[in-house]
């Protein structure tokens, strides 16, 4: 999808719970801030987990956290668009 933007590969502190076991499910395969796929093979990307509101949401990587929290309304019409269209999906697969 889109290159990396300003993306690391630092590892992510202890308010995120990504390496905490089994990773928890997360509906949508790519970062709502930059686009990134997760399983993109060839990046060293360690994807960061936030909880919004209540909602939990998985960036490629911690500095796309602040991007997310200068506008997060922004970014969470694309996670709420995905979410419907993954539900249209698969009421209409049903």
């Amino acid at each position: 999808m889109l290159a990396a933007c300003g993306c690391s590969n630092e590892t992510p502190d202890t308010e995120t719970d990504v390496t905490s076991g089994e990773p928890a499910f997360y509906p949508i395969d790519f970062c709502i801030v930059t686009g990134n796929d997760f399983d993109e093979e060839g990046t060293n990307m360690v994807p960061f987990t936030y909880e919004h509101d209540g909602i939990t949401i998985k960036f490629c990587c911690k500095p796309c956290l602040p991007k997310f929290k200068k506008n997060p309304s922004k970014y969470l019409v694309i996670l709420e668009e995905e979410l419907e269209a993954l539900s249209n999906e698969s009421s209409n697969e049903g």
